[in-house]
């Protein structure tokens, strides 16, 4: 062979497996399977040890490094030769053959035999070697895909059950090929069968891994089931729906608050330590439950869009798209997030759809009931009712604010008439509230902080759940 078959092209390679003859031949085509093993944990190890996953993958990286060192520098560079050697040992055999039966000399042809044998020993051993190493793949993929990167299991998985494929596949090549000696190379069959045998026991237990690695998704799958159920009864109610009341869109986020809380372990499976306030994440909610894709960006910049230069997020339904820009407040991308779920539960008719800064304050104007509904699933989302009651009377000692002279003290130090002064009126109030973080000579923080909301959201949520009165 003068020409390097993994210099060809993919098709080039995959047509000399497709055209009946020996070479390249089976053995060629397991050390192939496990160059591919190989070249798949590589990616996985890579994107489980980058910077960014750190936190989760930081204890568990040295070790995978050190595989990967391993696969890089030998294992890889051994399956190259090996796929090479499979192709000119097993390609001498049959050419000694076709030579032997041509020969008419029974002197010649004996001794073409021998050497097609001799061969045929080496393309029995190549097997084996081939074997070995995907043995050691088919260990590695199945640490990396219990240790490493969650997303990308299904590489580790490819990687392990192509491995396993391998070693099958040199087990059954190794068995034909012994098929063609004689009973007089009996002690050779027997200590080359031997060899098999260890490395068939070696398979079994790795194919049940393999199979158990599976199982293991199908079962996530499976538990994932009541989930998006539970998902599509909420859509079913609301989504696309003509005219949508207040307690409509606000029954629609609680029962989504409450999803949330019923699957924390499902959902939050790295983080054991969610709590209540913590399960408001709109952004969790649109990728772990919705299934959207979920980015934060330097500057989200529209194409043909003067009027939106901007832009503090877009979602896109079509393609499952949720983009949030980070010029802004914290509490601003924590609230347009959630003006986003809102569009994902409430609306379909908008493929595409674009916003300025939300804080949260009810914006009237040109904005559209879509615009509107979105707003108001956002706050009762982000505020739910009970919750904040609960966060309000902590605070405030009571379930309703009312101006006299004991609260007007605990809140400024100060009498009615100087809190009245300062806050104008029930909104002006209600901000008062919502940022303070003092009261009866406790310390607290604030509620606009504890539920990651700007003040005006904050303020005009209390008014909406008539906790004050002015």
């Amino acid at each position: 062979m003068t020409k390097n078959l993994l210099d060809i092209s993919t098709e080039e390679l995959l047509e000399k497996f497709g055209k009946g003859k020996h070479v390249p031949g089976s053995g060629s085509a397991a050390a192939f399977q496990g160059m591919i093993s190989a070249k798949l944990l590589v990616t996985v190890i890579s994107l489980t040890c980058d910077k960014k996953r750190e936190k989760n993958y930081g204890a568990v990286a040295p070790e995978l490094l050190k595989l990967l060192t391993k696969i890089q520098e030998r294992i890889f560079p051994e399956l190259t030769d090996l796929f090479h050697m499979d192709s000119y040992h097993f390609d001498r055999a049959i050419k000694f053959r076709e030579e032997r039966d041509k020969a008419d000399d029974p002197a010649i042809a004996t001794n073409l035999e021998r050497q097609a044998q001799d061969q045929l020993k080496i393309a029995i051993d190549i097997p084996l070697d081939i074997a070995s190493l995907n043995i050691e793949l088919a260990e590695m993929a199945s640490f990396i895909f219990d240790n490493g990167w969650k997303a990308v299991r299904g590489d580790s998985q490819v990687a392990l059950s192509g491995a396993v494929s391998a070693i099958a596949g040199c087990i059954s090549i190794i068995n034909l090929n012994l098929l063609t000696f004689g009973g007089d190379q009996y002690a050779y069959i027997t200590e080359i069968s031997k060899k098999v045998d260890i490395v068939k026991k070696i398979h079994k237990e790795l194919d049940t891994q393999a199979n158990s690695k599976m199982e293991a998704l199908e079962l996530e799958l499976k538990e994932r089931f009541p989930l998006y159920k539970e998902v599509t009864a909420i859509l079913s109610k609301v989504k696309s729906k003509f005219y949508l009341t207040d307690t409509e869109i606000e029954k629609s986020a609680t029962e989504l608050q409450q999803l949330l809380y019923k699957h924390q372990k499902l959902i939050w499976k790295e983080d054991n330590s969610a709590t209540p306030l913590k399960l408001l994440n709109p952004a969790i909610a649109l990728q772990k439950v919705l299934g959207y894709k979920y980015f934060l960006m330097d500057d989200i910049i529209l194409a043909n869009q003067e009027d939106y230069a901007n832009t503090a997020g877009i979602i896109d339904q079509r393609d499952r798209l949720v983009l949030i820009s980070k010029q802004y407040s914290t509490q601003i991308q924590n609230f347009t997030t959630a003006h986003e779920l809102g569009h994902a539960i409430l609306h379909s008719e908008l493929v595409m759809h674009r916003d300025r800064p939300l804080d949260g304050s009810l914006q009237a104007g040109t904005r559209g009931k879509e615009e509107i509904q979105a707003d108001k699933f956002a706050s009762y989302f982000l505020m739910p009712r009970k919750q904040l009651i609960k966060e309000f009377k902590e605070r405030f000692l009571t379930s309703k604010f009312i101006i006299d002279e004991q609260s007007a003290f605990n809140l400024i130090k100060e009498g009615v008439t100087k809190l009245k002064t300062q806050c104008k009126n029930k909104r002006g109030l209600a901000r008062k509230l919502a940022t303070a973080q003092r009261y009866e000579n406790q310390s607290f923080e604030s509620l606009a902080k504890v539920f990651n909301v700007s003040p005006e959201a904050m303020a005009i949520r209390l008014e909406d759940i008539q906790l004050l009165e002015f």
